[in-house]
Order: C-alpha cells, then structure tokens, then sequence
C-alpha cells in the first residue's frame, strides 16, 4: 500500500504522516488490492481541509472534511471513506446473493 501525502500552505509533519498511515492501514482490512491513497491536506483562513482517495482494484474512493483541526479533519475524511467502502461491499455482496438465488431459482 503506497500512501502519498500533499500539503498545500501547510508542511505536512511527521506525527500527522504516522496518524493518517495509522488509521489508513486499517483500510486493507476492508479493501482488498489497494493500490495508492492519495490524501492531500491544506489551510485556508483557519480552516483545515483533508481530502483522501484510496484507488483499488474495486473502484475509487474519495472523501474530504473541513474542520478547525488537521486531525480532526484527517479522522472525518478517513471515516466517511470506511463508510463509503462498507457500503460498496454490501451492495456487492447483495448482487452476489441475487445471483445465486436467481440461478437456484431456475
């Protein structure tokens, strides 16, 4: 899992890379085949701004949030992106039982 980081106005520091690759590393439980996530993070007028985009095999994710802390934002952003991912496996895994009750059913 290769994970880019971008800050724009703002230095992207040690502790907030360790933070986001933390709670990041998580995804490859849910995702499999991740290939990069980009997550780029800026400050404009007291408003700290983090997008992330994880690209897998599966599709592409992207999630951002806009809060007054960078942590804050990384942790809304990271969390939309779980919720984003768990409903792509629902719905998968409901097309997967469609299909194998449709084929029984025959």
């Amino acid at each position: 899992m290769k994970v880019i980081f971008t800050g724009r106005h703002v230095e992207v520091s040690e502790s907030l890379k360790r933070y986001a690759e933390e709670r990041l590393s998580k995804m490859s439980t849910y995702v499999d085949d991740i290939i990069d996530i980009h997550t780029t993070m800026s400050v404009e007028k007291h408003r700290h701004k983090a997008n992330v985009a994880l690209k897998s095999k599966t599709g592409v994710f992207v999630a951002s949030a806009v809060t007054d802390d960078m942590y804050q934002s990384l942790s809304q952003a990271i969390d939309k992106l779980e919720t984003q991912v768990h409903k792509k496996q629902g719905q998968r895994q409901a097309n997967r039982t469609r299909e194998l009750q449709t084929a029984v059913g025959q």
